[in-house]
């Protein structure tokens, strides 16, 4: 389980790490696939994947609560679905993924008992949304605190 833990994170890390490192903290995680030269935007889908199929095997392991399920496919379809500056299908099924992904997961962490790790998200996010420093990078800073707040999730589930 805890092999897993890591491979989650070095998937999530390494992938937004390498992206800002490279090319800036991008407005938002998803618009990285853009910056990608197109030989390497498989590497989003790789990434978004990997996190998520993983983190629905932890939770699923610890808790077997369905949410976890529905929150992973979630952002399993906003690695399908990465070209969202279309209009159309592709953009509604990253979009929704999107949104269904980090709503699931917290939905998922209050039903287990850690209901502050999303207050503490919640709290990151305003405050995101309020500093000038993080402004036009706004949802970049939301995605990290959403899998941050799993990650904090999941050190406790297993410690």
């Amino acid at each position: 389980m805890i092999e897993l833990f890591i491979l989650m994170n070095v998937a999530f890390f390494g992938y937004t790490g390498f992206i800002a490192l490279k090319y800036g903290v991008q407005p938002s995680v998803s618009e990285s696939y853009y910056r990608l030269p197109r030989n390497w935007q498989w590497l989003f889908t790789l990434a978004t994947g990997a996190y998520a199929l993983m983190a629905m095997i932890i939770g699923l392991e610890l808790t077997g609560n369905g949410l976890v399920f529905l929150a992973g496919t979630g952002i399993c379809f906003v690695g399908a679905a990465p070209a969202f500056h279309k209009l159309g299908m592709e953009r509604t099924v990253h979009t929704v993924g999107a949104f269904v992904g980090i709503a699931a997961m917290h939905l998922f962490i209050i039903f287990e008992g850690y209901w502050y790790i999303t207050l503490a998200f919640a709290v990151l996010s305003g405050l995101a949304f309020m500093v000038k420093w993080f402004y036009g990078k706004f949802i970049w800073w939301v995605e990290v605190f959403a899998f941050l707040s799993i990650v904090s999730t999941y050190i406790l589930m297993l410690c």
